[in-house]
C-alpha cells in the first residue's frame, strides 16, 4: 500500500511522492493525518536555520487524526479514535525519562523535526505518544495542542498570584496563548507587545488589557525598546513572558519586571545573544527556560474543550493537502497575514 507524502527536499524546496505505508510494530499505531498545522519551525527547518533533520523529510509536528491500525501492544486504542500527537520521543530508558521528563532526554528527538513528520497520509507513532480527542475539539484544533502544551508549560513555570500584571513580548501564536493562559491564571492586567496592528487587535479580543506596538515611533523607542511614558512604565510588571526570542525583546523584559519579577525565556534567537546580567542581578529577577512539557497534556485538552483557551480565532487560512506547497510558500511570503495555516485531508 502506498500513501502521498510531501518531504522538504532542499533550501526552501518541498517535492511531493508517493511512499510505501509502514506497518505498525510493537506498541505502535498507524494515524490518518487529517489536520496539520504549518509551525514556524518548519519555515526555520527549510530554511537552515533551526539545525532539525536532514532532507529529504516529512516535516509536520503540530497533527491530528485517526487511529487507522494497530499493533500488538498498543493496548486502550482501537481504528476510528479521534487523536493528537505528542511528537516528543525520548529513549525510554534515563533517568529524566522514567522521571516523566522525556524532554530532558539526551537522546529525545521529535516527529517532524528529527524523525519524518505528518507531511503524509498516514503515520506510524508510538502509541504511547497519543491523546483522545474530547468530542468539543475538532481536528483543525487539536493541531494547535502541541504548541499550547508548550505553552502551559511555561505558566506551570511561574508564580502567578490572583493581580499580577503581566507583559507578554511577542504577538505569534504563542504570544497569542500566553495571554489567554495568563488571564486564566489569574493576572489581572496582560500587556501584549507586538509589531502587527492586526494581531494585537486579535490580542485584545482574546483578554489583553493593553497592547503596544513596537513598530509605531510615538510609542516605542525600537532602538532601545523602551516605552514612552503614555504607553506603559518601565518597572511595573510582576511576570514578563519573552516570546518573541531576540535580544530587543530580552532586554525589554527585563526593563519591564519590578524587583522580584520573574522572566519566562521562551522564544528561540537561533544564535547566542546578549543579556544584562547586572541588571537581573541587581533587581533580584528570576528566570526561567521553557520547551516542552509532557505532563501537561491531558490538562491542554481540557482548557480547549472547555473553552479556557480559543484556538480558532487564531486559524487564518485552510489549504488542502494537496496544496501543501503553496501554503509553505503563503505562510513564508505573508507573515503579516497568517496567523496559523492548516492543512487538512479531504
Amino acid at each position: 500500500m502506498q500513501k502521498k507524502i510531501w518531504q522538504w527536499t532542499g533550501l526552501n524546496e518541498v517535492t511531493s511522492s508517493a511512499a510505501e505505508r509502514g506497518e505498525p510494530g510493537a506498541g505502535e499505531a498507524e494515524i490518518r493525518i487529517v489536520s496539520i498545522g504549518i509551525c514556524g519551525t518548519d519555515l526555520h527547518i527549510m530554511s537552515g536555520h533551526a539545525g532539525f533533520g536532514e532532507p529529504p523529510l516529512p516535516l509536520g509536528h503540530e497533527l491530528a487524526g485517526v487511529v487507522e491500525r494497530i499493533g500488538p501492544g498498543a493496548d486502550g486504542w482501537q481504528p476510528g479514535d479521534r487523536v493528537c500527537i505528542d511528537p516528543l520521543i525520548g529513549c525510554g530508558v534515563c533517568r529524566e525519562c522514567l522521571a516523566g521528563n522525556k524532554h530532558r532526554c539526551a537522546q529525545s528527538g521529535e516527529i517532524g523535526l528529527h524523525y519524518p513528520g505528518g507531511w503524509q497520509e498516514y503515520l506510524v507513532v508510538p502509541a504511547a505518544n497519543l491523546y483522545l480527542l474530547p468530542d468539543a475539539v475538532g481536528f483543525e484544533e487539536a493541531t494547535q495542542a502541541e504548541t499550547l502544551h508548550c505553552c502551559l508549560g511555561g505558566i506551570d513555570k511561574l508564580n502567578i498570584r490572583l493581580g499580577s500584571h503581566a507583559a507578554v513580548i511577542g504577538d505569534g501564536p504563542t504570544g497569542l496563548y500566553y495571554v489567554q493562559l495568563l488571564k486564566a491564571a489569574g493576572a489581572s492586567k496582560v500587556t501584549l507587545f507586538g509589531m502587527r496592528d492586526g494581531r494585537l487587535e486579535l490580542g485584545r479580543r482574546l483578554g489583553a488589557d493593553v497592547t503596544v506596538n513596537l513598530r509605531s515611533s510615538d510609542t516605542i523607542a525600537v532602538t532601545d525598546a523602551v516605552a514612552s511614558a503614555d504607553a506603559i512604565a518601565m518597572e511595573t510588571q510582576d511576570i514578563a513572558i519573552d516570546a518573541a526570542g531576540n535580544e530587543a525583546s530580552l532586554k525589554l523584559g527585563i526593563k519591564l519586571l519590578k524587583r522580584g519579577g520573574q522572566l519566562l525565556l521562551f522564544g528561540l534567537p537561533g544564535h547566542p545573544i546578549l543579556a544584562d546580567i547586572q541588571t537581573v542581578v541587581l533587581k533580584e529577577l528570576t528566570l526561567a527556560g521553557s520547551t516542552n512539557a509532557p505532563q501537561v497534556w491531558p490538562r491542554v485538552l481540557e482548557l480547549m474543550a472547555s473553552g479556557g483557551v480559543q484556538v480558532k480565532p487564531l486559524i487564518t487560512q485552510h489549504y488542502p493537502f494537496e496544496a501543501l506547497d503553496q501554503a509553505i510558500a503563503f505562510a513564508r511570503n505573508e507573515p503579516d497575514e497568517a496567523i496559523k495555516i492548516i492543512v487538512s485531508h479531504s
